[in-house]
C-alpha cells in the first residue's frame, strides 16, 4: 500500500477518488483548506488532514512528509471569478508548486488535467497528441491549456508523473454547468440548448474515471505517459435530449438561436456584475458548447484496461441521485 496525499479532495472528482483509494486500502492525506467540508469522510478512519493550500508552498513541503505519491486535482474549474487573478493563482502557481516539490523530493506525481487542456478538436475524436488553442475562451480553459505544459517541461526535467485528461464528467454531486443541466432538465427547468446542439462532447461517467486515476497506482512503466479518460462522443442535443427522456420527460428540451442564447448570457454578466455571484451562463461559456471536444479514450483502453459505461447507465444513476437531491431540500424549505 502507498502513502498518498491529495489535493482537491473534497471537490466533486476528489471525493469518489478518496473514497475509492481509502477502500483499497492506502493511506491518505488530504491537502484541506480550514474551510472544507470533509463531512463526505465521515467514518473513513486513518484519513490524514492537513490545512495548506497549493499556493502556499510551504504548507506543501508540510504535507509531502513520507508520501510515496500525489494526486495533484486541486484547481479552480468555475466560469468566472470575482478576482481572475485566482485562475493563476490556483491552475497554475499551484500546480507549478507541486511539481516543482515533487521532481525535487522525487515523489510520483498523477496530474489531473482536462479535455479542455487539449484545445477544441475536429468531429473526429483526437488522441493525446493533439493541441490546439482554439475553444480556449474561459479564463480555466486557458489556464489548464498552460499548465499542461508546464508539468511536461517538469517531466522532461526527470518528474515521475503522469497526465490524465477526463472528458466531460457527470455523476451524482456535480453542480458546474453540465451537472446543472441534468438538473435542470430533471427538475423541468432547463431554458433550452443554445443552438442547434450539433457540437460533439465526450460525456464520462465520474466512476469511470475515478478507475482510472487508480488504476496507475502499481504501474511503475508509466512515467510521462498521458492519457484521455473519455466517454461517449455524442453531440450535444442529442445529449440532453436522452437526459430529457430518461428523466421521464414528454417533451424534448427546447433550441435557442446561438445569438440570444449569447445575449442571455451577457444578461448573466451584466447581473453577475452587480450581485457578484456566480453567473448561471456566460458568453463564453455558451460559445465553448459550440465547439467539438471529440476526443478516444483508445490509449487508456489499451494500456489500463479502462472501461466506458453505456451513457444510459450513468444517466439514470446521476438522474435519480439528482431527484433526491431535489425532494431533500424541497423538504427542508
Amino acid at each position: 500500500m502507498f502513502s498518498i496525499l491529495i489535493t482537491g479532495g473534497t471537490g466533486f472528482i476528489g471525493i469518489p477518488l478518496v473514497r475509492k483509494l481509502h477502500e483499497l486500502g492506502h493511506k491518505l492525506k488530504l491537502l484541506v483548506r480550514e474551510s472544507s467540508d470533509i463531512t463526505p469522510f465521515e467514518g473513513l478512519n486513518d484519513i490524514e488532514y492537513i490545512i495548506g493550500d497549493v499556493r502556499d508552498i510551504e504548507s506543501l513541503y508540510r504535507a509531502i512528509n513520507g508520501v510515496d505519491l500525489i494526486y495533484h486535482l486541486a484547481a479552480y474549474t468555475r466560469m468566472w471569478a470575482r478576482n481572475k487573478s485566482v485562475f493563476e493563482d490556483t491552475n497554475i502557481k499551484g500546480t507549478t508548486n507541486i511539481a516543482k516539490i515533487a521532481l525535487e523530493k522525487e515523489i510520483r506525481l498523477i496530474y489531473i488535467s482536462s479535455f479542455i487542456a487539449l484545445g477544441a478538436t475536429p468531429s473526429e475524436p483526437v488522441d493525446e497528441t493533439f493541441e490546439s488553442e482554439e475553444g480556449l475562451l474561459l479564463d480555466y480553459a486557458k489556464t489548464k491549456f498552460q499548465v499542461k505544459k508546464i508539468v511536461k517541461n517538469y517531466i522532461n526535467k526527470g518528474l515521475n508523473a503522469i497526465i490524465f485528461y477526463p472528458g466531460i464528467i457527470y455523476g451524482p454531486g456535480d453542480f458546474n454547468i453540465f451537472g446543472q443541466t441534468i438538473l435542470d432538465i430533471t427538475r423541468k427547468k432547463f431554458l433550452g440548448c443554445p443552438g442547434k446542439g450539433e457540437a460533439i462532447g465526450s460525456f464520462v461517467y465520474i466512476n469511470d474515471v475515478v478507475d482510472g486515476f487508480v488504476s496507475v497506482i502499481e504501474r511503475d512503466d508509466l512515467n510521462g505517459e498521458e492519457f484521455i479518460l473519455g466517454g461517449v462522443n455524442i453531440k450535444f442535443g442529442d445529449w440532453i435530449n436522452r437526459i430529457s427522456e430518461i428523466a421521464g420527460n414528454k417533451k424534448k428540451p427546447r433550441h435557442f438561436p446561438m445569438s440570444l442564447a449569447k445575449f442571455y448570457g451577457w444578461l448573466c454578466e451584466v447581473k453577475t456584475k452587480i450581485t457578484k455571484k456566480m453567473p448561471y451562463i456566460n458568453r463564453p461559456t455558451v460559445k465553448m458548447i459550440n465547439h467539438n471536444w471529440s476526443i478516444s479514450s483508445d490509449k487508456a483502453i489499451n494500456k489500463l484496461n479502462y472501461k466506458i459505461s453505456p451513457l444510459d447507465v450513468g444517466l439514470q444513476e446521476t438522474i435519480s441521485w439528482y431527484r433526491e437531491y431535489s425532494e431533500s431540500q424541497n423538504k427542508s424549505k
